[in-house]
């Protein structure tokens, strides 16, 4: 049996859930949040609620998680980094590092966020229900001539590694990932020479940070 782990229950992770269950009608559901109040009614209205931190439970059951089993990240922060970081930390000794720039240069929106970098197409704020056409921008109407990640993923970084995670839209709005890819990061990081910065990036919007050890 599929699962699909919602992480973060707040606007965005309840957004999620009807069109995780439209997409995944016979899959086992969970919906992981570490504030109880994410569960005002004792139990979320479908699916398995668990009350921990997002990465760190996905983190230690991950012998359960199979590579097509998906994570549909809803919480404000970087979920494939953070989970990088908890699973390089019993072989090298991680720390975060500020992406460069140029990680952002000819984008129309490239802005520091904490330790992260935030890249767009777009400068406005995007309806929460926008389909994201693959050639086009639904408000602005203008050509593109390739999603963000790919955009991303064919960039060069002499400042080190780069590795993307594409961000695969479920429903408007609504994007997640197969939990093979954060497999596949962390392969990569044990075989690169850091730091390595990490992408997630869907056809319009991205979030970078980066690890050195």
């Amino acid at each position: 049996m599929t699962q699909v782990f919602i992480v973060g229950f707040g606007k965005f992770g309840k957004l999620a859930l009807p069109g995780v269950q439209r997409l995944w009608k016979k899959a086992r559901i969970w919906i992981i949040d570490r504030d109880p109040r994410a569960f005002e009614t004792g139990r979320p209205p479908a699916g398995i609620g668990v009350l921990a931190d997002g990465p760190q439970f996905l983190s230690t059951y991950q012998q359960f998680l199979r590579d097509e089993d998906w994570i549909i990240p809803s919480l404000p922060i970087h979920l494939a980094w953070k989970w990088l970081d908890l699973n390089l930390k019993p072989i090298a000794y991680p720390k975060a590092v500020i992406p460069p720039v140029e990680l952002g240069s000819g984008l129309p929106y490239a802005q520091p966020f904490g330790k992260g970098l935030m890249v767009s197409y777009a400068t406005f704020l995007c309806p929460d229900n926008c389909p994201a056409p693959l050639r086009f921008c639904t408000k602005t109407k203008e050509k593109r001539s390739a999603p963000l990640w790919k955009h991303l993923e064919d960039r060069k970084n002499p400042h080190g590694g780069l590795a993307v995670i594409e961000s695969r839209q479920i429903a408007p709005g609504i994007g997640g990932f197969p939990f093979g890819e954060l497999r596949r990061v962390l392969s990569l990081a044990q075989k690169t020479r850091p730091p390595l910065f990490l992408a997630t990036a869907c056809r319009c919007h991205g979030v970078i940070h980066g690890l050195t050890w």
